[in-house]
């Protein structure tokens, strides 16, 4: 039962991991200079609260920055959080 369930939530996160994640949003031009500790912030957020396709479909390439993932815009509660990595940038 156990190996069932975590092969289910292997399956639902679509293998996005936070740190090939970081390292993508790194190379976003918007990106750049941003410090280590918001970066790694982002990506704890974006792994939470953003839907596991639209994740999969940024790592990919379809979609063409993480501001497109589905389900950081319009829920408060990872507006907030997001909110709070901006406030480590300084």
């Amino acid at each position: 039962m156990a190996t069932t369930l975590a092969l289910g939530l292997a399956s639902c996160g679509g293998g996005v991991d936070k740190a090939s994640f970081t390292e993508k949003l790194k190379a976003e031009a918007d990106m750049k200079g941003m410090p280590e500790p918001a970066l790694s912030c982002l990506a704890d957020v974006a792994l939470k609260y953003g839907d596991a396709e639209s994740l999969q479909s940024y790592m990919d390439g379809s979609l063409k920055s993480a501001d497109d993932i589905k389900g950081l815009t319009g829920n408060k509660e990872a507006e907030q959080a997001l909110s709070k990595c901006a406030q480590q940038v300084g």
